[in-house]
């Protein structure tokens, strides 16, 4: 009879323990641009927003997919302007000279 009790004891016990879950995490939607080469104190500007100074190198920013206007100033003077089309999960990277 004891024997029966601890099967039942413990028979309970894994079944209780938990499931199979299933389930999709789709992951939010993000590009990254690159901007690589002559990058300190560079002024960026993306689909003219804001634009910021670029103070280190090979820093990776966030951008969502899709296609972007990417300038770029060195001294007040233009030295990228490029159209960029950006993927999801893809990172652009963008030389300057």
């Amino acid at each position: 009879m004891k024997q029966i009790l601890m099967v039942l004891f413990f028979s309970f016990s894994i079944i209780s323990c938990g499931g199979y879950n299933e389930g999709v995490i789709q992951k939010s939607e993000r590009g990254q641009l690159k901007f690589v080469g002559n990058v300190l104190q560079a002024s960026v500007s993306i689909d003219d927003g804001e634009s910021f100074v670029l103070d280190k190198a090979d820093v990776v920013y966030q951008i969502k997919p899709g296609t972007h206007v990417v300038k770029v100033y060195k001294n007040n003077q233009l030295v990228v302007n490029r159209n960029v089309f950006v993927d999801n999960g893809v990172t652009m990277e963008i030389e300057i000279q």
